[in-house]
């Protein structure tokens, strides 16, 4: 069952990082691919860290670099995720000739904003998470 769920995992994290692409197991080439791929890699290693967390055997320590880790980097991935939905929307939008593209501009500037600031606090809950110390 272990090994379903991780090629499950696997499989999923390979589909996020190729998004719309037509072969979905391409690398991220978008900023909207990374930031859905990115997302994707926070959620695996949040439940990776719950996991970690409730083994005895694991010093208090590293649960507590755990729950900093992920307490650092949520707010960010998720303000990622409402960034990459509406960059979407707005493309829907411009589309449909609803919209312009200055706003496709903004929304855009505002997705790099929170994928830069996203990036390096998911690599730090990934470092704590596989190497059980801090990042």
């Amino acid at each position: 069952m272990r090994t379903l769920n991780k090629l499950i995992l696997t499989g999923a994290l390979l589909a996020l990082a190729g998004c719309a692409a037509l072969n979905p197991f391409s690398p991220a080439k978008t900023l909207e691919q990374k930031s859905y791929a990115l997302y994707g890699t926070f959620v695996v290693f949040e439940q990776q860290g719950a996991k970690v967390i409730q083994s005895p055997e694991v010093p208090n320590s590293v649960k507590r670099a755990i729950q900093q880790a992920d307490a650092t980097a949520k707010p960010a991935i998720d303000q990622l995720l409402v960034a990459a939905n509406s960059l979407l929307t707005v493309k829907r939008e411009l589309a449909a000739g609803t919209t312009d593209k200055e706003k496709i501009n903004i929304a855009a500037t505002n997705l790099k904003k929170w994928y830069d600031d996203s990036a390096p606090k998911v690599r730090c809950l990934i470092v704590v998470v596989q190497e059980k110390g801090p990042c």
